[in-house]
């Protein structure tokens, strides 16, 4: 009998610790379900009516993280019939707060089925631009360009490593 009162007694302490967490992480603002995430890509489409033209760029992961891969995808379009735009080939070129730049490799990268994509390792956080400059062939036809703000990394609080695996489940779940 005193058996089965400890028993009890452990799973209301942990069942009420379980909840003390929640409140807690729920209460600074960490996580919630109406958060609104910071917009890493300040304009995901660039439009040229002159060029009757669409870019659209879409980041896999959609928040990068400091000297990890990251997948930058594009899309070009025609803008009045979105049917993909062919025979273009581009140059793509990163800039960075501090003035950097990083070309891929100093050839073109051909746009097929209106689609191209490059693989990217930013190194650090902060503002990033990232300019396409579009050929027909050889002949440079327009330049478009994509802000971006890659968040700086904190460390996740005491708090934040315990209910890290309770949010991980219930975010798969959902």
């Amino acid at each position: 009998m005193e058996a089965k009162g400890i028993l009890t007694a452990i799973i209301v302490f942990s069942l009420s610790f379980i909840l003390f967490a929640f409140s807690e992480y729920y209460s600074t603002e960490s996580f919630s379900f109406n958060e609104t995430k910071p917009s890493i890509v300040k304009n995901d489409s660039w439009i040229s009516k002159r060029d009757n033209l669409n870019i659209t760029l879409e980041l896999v992961p959609k928040v990068p993280t400091i000297d990890e891969t990251t997948e930058l995808s594009f899309e070009v379009r025609y803008l009045d019939n979105f049917k993909p735009f062919e025979d273009l080939n581009t140059r793509v070129t990163i800039t960075d707060h501090d003035g950097r730049l990083f070309k891929f490799e100093d050839k073109f990268i051909p746009v097929t089925d209106g689609k191209f994509s490059v693989n990217y390792i930013f190194p650090d956080d902060g503002e990033h631009r990232i300019i396409l400059q579009l050929y027909r062939n050889a002949t440079p036809f327009t330049v478009s360009s994509f802000d971006l703000t890659i968040p700086h990394l904190t460390s996740l609080s005491q708090t934040d490593k315990i209910l890290k695996p309770f949010i991980d489940f219930f975010n798969s779940v959902s």
